[in-house]
Order: structure tokens, then C-alpha cells, then sequence
């Protein structure tokens, strides 16, 4: 599997994998680069199975089987304990890992992720995929921008969203991959927590189309220790859409020695 390690050029840095959502693609993150790699973080990215440079045909994938993937590319970039940072599915991806035997990972920050999904969660799949089949990939592309932003970001950034509409249709990785990452989704359930767990923050805004607030709390309850940071705005990518805050609130969790 393909990846690149950026370092930060302090020695004895701590790794940061960053795991992307349902999309995959590492350049999700590339807002944050440089923010990450001044907190004093070598960066792990990587485009997941069945996305951008890794775009090979998927069959029946599993999120456990994403999560084989991050242990891979870190024995591959030689990188033993790490931390992460996911979005959504790349939340549920460092849940997988940290409920592990032996887990490698030290920390862990899940934006707007799930224990296990709801139904209006898998009725905004079910919607996505209607609207690829019926309407075709451009409004597939185009709804995946409202699912992701919150209304006052798009009104504000309509040749940002533009822009990505036409990147999502540039680099679709087909529908069998699509649905093979979806159904990954579907299929998860938070295992049960260690007791000597990964420490973990929660991120989730209020105005998320996508996923509920309400999961993030229900995560909080069954994650001991676990950390929530609500936003009042922001969506499911809120990482953008709020990013000064979030790098604020990251820095603040990433950088705590306690």
C-alpha cells in the first residue's frame, strides 16, 4: 500500500497517522499539514483500500480489515506505537485498533463517528448511492458536498464547493468500491473498551447532517475517559469548516504529556 511519511524534523517526534472518512483520500488532511507537523508530529498519509493511489477492486472489505492497512503502512514506514486522527470511517478504523490485543496506538481523535450506525446514517447512504444510480455520478458528487458542509459554509465558498464537486467526479473510485466501503461501515460495532485504552478525544458539531450528535455521545458513555468536544457549527467536516478551533482543541489534546 502506497503512503508517504512526512517528518517534522524533531527528533524523537511522535507518528500521527491520519485516516481519512468515507471518501479515503489522504489529501482530505492536507489543510492541516502543516499545523500537525508544527505541534511536533510526523505525519502518516495514505490514500485507504479502494481509493486514490490504492485503488485497487474491492471485494467484501471490513473495517477491521482498513485497520490491518494502518498497521501495515506503519511496519512498512517503521513505525512501532502511534496516534491517530480519523474522520467518521477513519474514526471507526482507530476504534478497531485501539480495542486490539497489544494495541499500538497511544491517543486517538474520532470526528463525528459512531459506535454503531443508525438508520439515519445508513438512510443518507441509501440516498447517495439512489442518487449515483438514478441521477449519475455530477449529483452524486453534488450531494456529497451537503452532506459534508453545513449551509453557511457553502453559501460562503461556492467556488470551493465547485471545486470539489469536480474533483469527486475526477477521482471517483467506481461503485463496487463505493459500496464495498460503505457496507464496511454498516457492518461495524464498537467492541468493547479496554481498560487500559488509547486516551481519546470525540469531535462532533451539532449541525452534522450525516451522523447525529447524539452518537457521539453515546460514544462518550462507552469509551472510559473519553473527552467530548461539542460545536455549536461546523458539520461533518468540521475540521474545515471550523478549522482554526479544531486545530486549536487538537493541539491542546495531542500535545497534553499527562
Amino acid at each position: 500500500m502506497k503512503y508517504r511519511l512526512e517528518a517534522c524534523g524533531r527528533e524523537g517526534a511522535r507518528t500521527l497517522v491520519l485516516c481519512s472518512g468515507l471518501g479515503g483520500a489522504g489529501g482530505y488532511w492536507s489543510p492541516h499539514l502543516g499545523a500537525l507537523k508544527a505541534m511536533g508530529f510526523d505525519l502518516l498519509i495514505y490514500d485507504q483500500r479502494g481509493t486514490g493511489a490504492n485503488t485497487e477492486a474491492l471485494g467484501p472489505t471490513t473495517i477491521a480489515d482498513m485497520a490491518d492497512d494502518v498497521l501495515a503502512v506503519c511496519d512498512a514506514a517503521g513505525v512501532d506505537r502511534f496516534d491517530l486522527l480519523g474522520h467518521a470511517l477513519g474514526g471507526l478504523v482507530g476504534f478497531d485498533l485501539a480495542c486490539r490485543p497489544d494495541s499500538r496506538l497511544d491517543r486517538l481523535v474520532a470526528i463525528n463517528a459512531w459506535a454503531r450506525i443508525d438508520h439515519h446514517t445508513a438512510r443518507c447512504f441509501d440516498i447517495r448511492i439512489a442518487a449515483l444510480d438514478g441521477q449519475g455520478l455530477p449529483a452524486f458528487a453534488a450531494l456529497q458536498q451537503n452532506f459534508l458542509y453545513p449551509p453557511f459554509w457553502i453559501s460562503a465558498n461556492p467556488d470551493r464547493i465547485a471545486a470539489d464537486e469536480a474533483h469527486a467526479v475526477e477521482h471517483f473510485a467506481g461503485r463496487r468500491n463505493l459500496i464495498a466501503r460503505i457496507d464496511a461501515l454498516r457492518g461495524f460495532a464498537l467492541p468493547d473498551w479496554p481498560q487500559d485504552g488509547p486516551r481519546v478525544l470525540l469531535l462532533a458539531a451539532t449541525d452534522d447532517a450525516l451522523v447525529d450528535v447524539a452518537q457521539s455521545h453515546r460514544l462518550a458513555a462507552l469509551i472510559p475517559g473519553a473527552q467530548l468536544i461539542e460545536y455549536p457549527q461546523g458539520g461533518h467536516a468540521l475540521n474545515i469548516t471550523v478549522q482554526d478551533r479544531f486545530e486549536h482543541d487538537l493541539k491542546g489534546f495531542l500535545t497534553d504529556d499527562r
